[in-house]
């Protein structure tokens, strides 16, 4: 029958009070203590904390759909191959972050890159690389408001992963609510007037992949509460993603061909399109490390709802500075979309959650 032997509260840290105990096991003659922790936040920290989050949450849904919005441009304008185009913000994104390393701003360790000693940053990397690369050529075929449905699918993905991986009692509440986001993709695909088979195939791997790296960094790095926010660590994470997605980009090219890459008609670039590419590639790393800024500040939840958020900003912003056609149909499809996916959000919230807990290995007695 367990017992607390006894319970005391340990330091105190900023925001957060650590409260030790001790519980007694018997089994037979063998007696077993447990120790273990328990994490409470102070209200008024925590408010801070949220005022923060919600911050950086708000400013990556911002910032994504503006580089959604600059990549469109950029690829109906300039670039008429979007893996040259993902080629080159791998490239500025090491430049840039190499160039702060060697004159002291970030630290050396930042631009390190051991395959051997990182083979989780590796999957992830490999895993966002196909998100990536597979979004921009969704991006190249289908308008905004169509990307934005086919994004909001990395959902199905997320939850295909928590329920074989890590299910909880809430995961079931959540099939209603992807079942509609579902049919509002069907539904919206269905009608969509300027269908393209071949963006809607890239759209679903975008978003497949991107659930896989969600996934994986869930899977395999742990809680965000087991590690403390680091820009260090979000820039060596960028740098890491960087170098992987520019060497596949370097071979995917490399098979395929260097010609065809700008548009039909031009033989150069134009100073308008040299600022056009460097304000994307700037735009672009920025972003990346406002995604892993929220995805180690922020709870998983609150990245899902954001990328909701976002995904609908997409849709606007398609709607407002593209001119796009919907027909009433297609539109359906779109609300329902909408809809299931700020309804799988809700539920997720509404879900009661539990306080962070550890245990240490026992100790025999």
């Amino acid at each position: 029958m367990p017992s607390i032997v006894s319970a005391g509260r340990g330091s105190r840290e900023p925001g957060v009070v650590t409260l030790m105990y001790y519980v007694r096991v018997s089994e037979g003659c063998k007696k077993t203590i447990i120790k273990g922790t328990l994490e409470m936040t102070s209200v008024s920290d925590e408010g801070q904390a949220k005022t923060v989050s919600l911050g950086i949450a708000c400013l990556f849904i911002a910032w994504a759909t503006l580089c959604t919005v600059s990549s469109k441009q950029v690829m109906g304008d300039v670039v008429d191959n979007s893996n040259f185009l993902f080629f080159l913000q791998g490239v500025v994104a090491i430049v840039v972050l190499r160039g702060l390393a060697g004159v002291g701003v970030v630290d050396k360790e930042v631009v390190s890159f051991d395959v051997r000693n990182e083979p989780k940053n590796m999957a992830i990397a490999i895993s966002y690389g196909v998100n990536v690369a597979c979004g921009l050529c969704s991006l190249y075929y289908v308008n905004l408001p169509a990307f934005g449905a086919l994004k909001r699918l990395t959902i199905i993905t997320c939850w295909l992963g928590e329920y074989f991986i890590f299910p909880t009692p809430h995961t079931f509440r959540c099939i209603p609510s992807l079942l509609l986001l579902m049919a509002g993709t069907l539904v919206a695909g269905w009608h969509d007037l300027e269908f393209s088979p071949l963006g809607y195939f890239f759209g679903v791997a975008s978003s497949a992949g991107q659930g896989v790296a969600f996934v994986l960094s869930k899977t395999l790095q742990g809680p965000p509460s087991d590690k403390p926010y680091s820009l260090h660590t979000v820039l060596h994470v960028v740098y890491f993603n960087s170098l992987v997605s520019t060497a596949m980009m370097l071979c995917v090219i490399t098979f395929t061909g260097w010609d065809d890459l700008l548009k039909p008609g031009k033989q150069h670039l134009t100073a308008w399109d040299a600022t056009q590419l460097l304000s994307n590639t700037l735009l672009i790393l920025l972003l990346n490390i406002v995604i892993f800024l929220d995805c180690t500040m922020n709870t998983p939840l609150t990245h899902a709802v954001a990328g909701n958020l976002k995904a609908a900003a997409t849709t606007l912003s398609g709607i407002l500075v593209f001119g796009t056609a919907i027909n009433f149909l297609g539109g359906i499809g779109l609300l329902l979309n909408l809809v299931g996916g700020m309804w799988y959000s809700w539920v997720r919230i509404a879900a009661p959650r539990e306080p962070h807990k550890k245990e240490d290995d026992a100790e025999p007695v």
